[in-house]
């Protein structure tokens, strides 16, 4: 069975080493509004035409927006909902 993870030779007795894998760092995007929303989109787009990121992983990442803009365009009329029958 293949090992997934880097391995490198120890220098001192020749011996394989597994390396194990390091944590990405995180991506922070502010997401508070459907413009927000739709500016990353665009970035996502963007990167996957200039090949810096993966098509496959491009599409998963723009469902993934297309769910936070559906929650965000919930909420908002939720708000404005409860303005105009008076509950807040």
């Amino acid at each position: 069975m293949a090992n997934k993870n880097p391995v490198e030779i120890d220098g001192i007795t020749g011996d394989v080493v597994s390396i194990p894998p390091t944590k990405g760092t995180r991506y922070r995007a502010k997401l508070d509004s459907i413009n927000d929303v739709k500016r990353e989109m665009a970035k996502v787009y963007r990167e996957a035409r200039s090949g810096l990121v993966d098509v496959q992983d491009a599409t998963k990442f723009t469902w993934c927006l297309q769910a936070v803009a559906k929650v965000i365009e919930g909420s908002d009329l939720e708000k404005r909902i409860e303005i105009l029958e008076g509950k807040k």
